[in-house]
């Protein structure tokens, strides 16, 4: 029976329907979860648990006792050498999780870095996750690092800033091969009951047709490397819009993830003011045999 790795951020206290809807259908299906024991999220999706009579949980937590476990699940102790109360501390069960998990199904403000290392967590070990992004009130399918750079448009310029001091996001993606995500198959499949009968159109796969597929990738991943740049730079984003050559609402649409608004070209163009070198390459699919 496959196992599903819930979690979110702390500032979430109350979940959206829909996440609340994925959840019944979860454990509708039957799946083994696994969930955290902290305020907030945590608190929350053990209330929908609960309300929905889920009985396959597992808690996880560092420390003696669970802060939370509001039905009394069996509780999964996870040992920590770094000091109580640290970061690293309760670190530590996020990565037991998503080592024992099959996928995750995350609620995400677009700022905790919690939340998001759990997502990069999942693709290092190669699974897939999916993410309610709260001020957008849809679910993002994050599948490869493609997906992931998307995800990442949804941060202002701030929270990307506080990400990289938290938890060095760069060195992260950089550490992300993208070569190294061959996450298609039947063993990968994530249940419907978590994936949604139709996920966010610009998720890498609800997006319709091979050629829009690969505009949103290649888009997705521009994007991503100028807000990296803004980021890089310390700038406000009245300045960016000068070194790119654009106004200011662009800009605010760029730190926003707004990818359906920008074309392949007004990208490049932005990355060419800005002095940044673009590379292309094409390589022929290669296909499995039958």
């Amino acid at each position: 029976m496959k196992t599903v790795f819930i979690a979110g951020s702390i500032s979430i206290s109350r979940l959206h329907e829909k996440v609340q809807e994925r959840i019944n259908n979860i454990v509708s299906q039957n799946l083994n979860v696994v969930v955290g024991d902290a305020d907030g999220a945590d608190a929350s999706i053990q209330e929908c648990l609960l309300a929905n009579h889920a009985s396959k949980v597992t808690v996880y937590c560092t420390g003696e006792a669970p802060r939370n476990n509001i039905a009394d699940w069996p509780v999964h102790h996870v040992k920590s050498k770094a000091r109580v109360g640290t970061r690293a501390f309760f670190t530590a069960k996020d990565l037991e999780m998503a080592k024992n998990s099959d996928f995750g199904l995350m609620i995400w403000d677009c700022k905790s870095t919690g939340t998001l290392s759990n997502v990069i967590e999942l693709l290092k070990e190669k699974k897939k996750s999916v993410v309610f992004v709260n001020k957008n009130k849809d679910f993002v399918t994050i599948s490869d690092k493609s997906s992931l750079d998307h995800l990442l448009h949804f941060m202002s310029a701030h929270a990307r800033s506080k990400a990289e001091e938290k938890i060095s996001l760069s060195a992260k993606m950089s550490a992300l091969s993208q070569d190294s995500f061959l996450l298609d198959g039947p063993a990968n499949d994530v249940p419907e009951s978590v994936i949604g009968a139709s996920a966010n159109p610009v998720a890498i796969e609800a997006v319709t047709g091979m050629a829009e597929n690969e505009s949103v990738k290649l888009r997705s991943v521009l994007m991503s490397a100028l807000a990296d740049y803004i980021v890089r730079s310390h700038l406000s984003q009245l300045q960016a819009a000068k070194v790119f050559g654009v106004t200011q609402p662009r800009i605010s649409d760029l730190t926003r993830g707004k990818v359906d608004v920008f074309g392949l070209d007004t990208l490049v163009n932005m990355a060419s003011m800005a002095g940044l070198r673009v590379e292309m390459q094409v390589r022929e699919q290669v296909s499995t045999p039958s």
